[in-house]
């Protein structure tokens, strides 16, 4: 990208208003506002935002933005910048920009002191002052920076939700995984979401890739795959590295299921319909999470993402999919909350629980720190350790994972004519088998009945149907699993299904007893 601006870049570095990032494009610093080149969010430095009305802090601080633009990425610019904002809460610095005196040390504890649990940020604060006393500005002196290095400023606090599993920020639990999962999977059957949600929700799921990443993402990032009578898409995913390069200058590559697969192609195609009706043409640059109108400012450095969409509409996209699927948080009891973070969290808790090893998923986040991944593995497991009968029966209906519709017997069912509908099961003592409900569905369907039949929201039970004995296998095959000390996932495959007859039993109590 950068090479686009070689052919100026003369002429330009002869300008003092204009400063080159680290990528190599060209930030105009002639006015007020400086708008930075980022791909992702539009971040500018509105320098009438700040609290000086000193000249020479203001000019101090402009020289330091313009080094921080030449070494730092755009975000770590912006957060910098912000984070002078909070100089505006100490009544030491405010007075001595009024006066036009020498800043003294005491605004960082006055600051820290305002801030509490927020004090991380004002390790911006002190390279700023620190930057502008090695630059030699009047207002600030080399000994309040010494003193202010020698400050204790405490970090931000990170993995706090994912370790407390806190049922607002933290990772999903078993429970509100399995009731997400199994409304995806019904929406999916039945069409009822708009496919750039249904996208979003399914690739932050399957990837738990950051937002900024999925909104990088092109058609020519796609690539279907036929392996004899195998077929699935790769994904080439942008990196998001912590140097500042050009955008989509790396990638790394995952495979989708081809049920996701098609939720991702099926989103290009809608978008190809809908930009030929607008008069646009797409080709292999378009992005797949496309904006609906353009971005403003579309004509600078930056303009081949104007129609890519920004994070915060992907993350209003995934909040938007879940909203409209209805899941109900089986601890909080209110409607699931969930971000791109949540599912990023969710993601790699998953991954530790079956087993990857540290720098696995650290290649699965795309990080290039281990640090960034120990909290994962020091948080407590979410596991059902024991899912016996009562259990199930108790838990079915709070995790939502029964969809379909329970009816008195055959004859009361969709379908119920058809004998080609019926589900059946064989009873292992008898060796005969035993209907166990209806399939609605009137096409062909490829899951594995009747273990697959009861999270299916075409499934219809009958009530005198041996829903039991089928509970009572599946716990038995899970405490075999158990005993023999398989790893969770391998424990958990059926668990679903568990509490979702244990729910169409609950269903069938109640009924009797109305």
């Amino acid at each position: 990208m950068s090479a686009n601006y070689q052919h100026s870049e003369t002429d330009l570095n002869a300008r003092s208003d204009v400063i080159f990032d680290l990528a190599g494009f060209p930030v105009d610093a002639s006015t007020n506002v400086w708008r930075l080149n980022s791909a992702g969010d539009r971040l500018c430095l509105d320098f009438s935002l700040l609290p000086f009305s000193s000249t020479i802090i203001r000019e101090a601080t402009k020289s330091y933005c313009r080094s921080l633009v030449k070494s730092k990425a755009p975000k770590s610019v912006y957060n910098a910048f912000a984070a002078l904002r909070l100089l505006r809460q100490s009544p030491a610095f405010m007075e001595a920009d009024r006066t036009g005196s020498e800043i003294p040390g005491r605004f960082l504890s006055e600051l820290q002191a305002e801030l509490g649990g927020s004090a991380y940020q004002l390790h911006h604060v002190r390279d700023w002052y620190r930057s502008a006393a090695d630059r030699g500005y009047t207002a600030f002196s080399p000994e309040v920076a010494f003193e202010l290095d020698q400050k204790v400023i405490g970090g931000n606090k990170k993995g706090h939700a994912v370790l407390s599993l806190d049922p607002e920020e933290g990772p999903l639990v078993d429970l509100e995984i399995t009731a997400l999962l199994n409304a995806l999977n019904d929406q999916r059957r039945r069409n009822s979401l708009p496919l750039d949600c249904s996208a979003a929700l399914w690739l932050c799921v399957a990837l738990g890739s950051n937002p900024y990443q999925m909104t990088l993402l092109r058609e020519r990032d796609v690539e279907l795959i036929t392996e004899g009578d195998t077929r699935f898409v790769q994904l080439h995913v942008p990196r998001v590295k912590k140097k500042h390069d050009a955008p989509r200058t790396a990638f790394r590559t995952r495979k989708l299921t081809s049920e996701i697969g098609d939720v991702v192609l099926n989103l290009i195609a809608e978008n190809r319909r809908r930009e030929a009706l607008q008069g646009r043409t797409t080709g292999p640059d378009t992005p797949i999470f496309l904006k609906r109108t353009m971005r403003p400012h579309s004509e600078e450095t930056m303009a081949e993402y104007a129609w890519h969409m920004y994070p915060s509409d992907f993350t209003a996209l995934v909040g938007d999919a879940v909203s409209r699927l209805g899941v109900i948080s089986a601890r909080t009891g209110k409607p699931l909350r969930v971000t791109t973070r949540r599912l990023r969290y969710t993601f790699a808790t998953r991954l530790v629980r079956e087993g990857a090893s540290m720098e696995e998923v650290a290649e699965a986040l795309d990080h290039t720190d281990l640090q960034n991944v120990r909290v994962y593995f020091d948080i407590k497991s979410d596991i059902v350790q024991a899912l016996d009968r009562a259990m199930a029966l108790k838990l079915g209906p709070v995790a939502q994972a029964f969809l379909g519709k329970l009816v008195r017997n055959e004859v009361d069912a969709e379908r119920g004519g058809d004998p080609a509908s019926r589900v059946m099961a064989v009873n292992r003592a008898t060796g005969r088998p035993a209907g166990l409900g209806t399939c609605g569905e009137h096409s062909f369907c490829d899951l594995l009945a009747p273990i697959a039949c009861y999270t299916c929201s075409q499934f219809q039970p009958w009530m005198d149907g041996p829903h039991d004995r089928i509970l009572d296998d599946l716990i038995a095959q899970r405490e075999r699993k158990q005993a023999a000390g398989m790893d969770g996932r391998m424990v958990t495959i059926h668990d679903a299904t568990i509490l979702a007859i244990g729910d169409v039993i609950r269903r069938i109590d109640e009924a009797r007893t109305a």
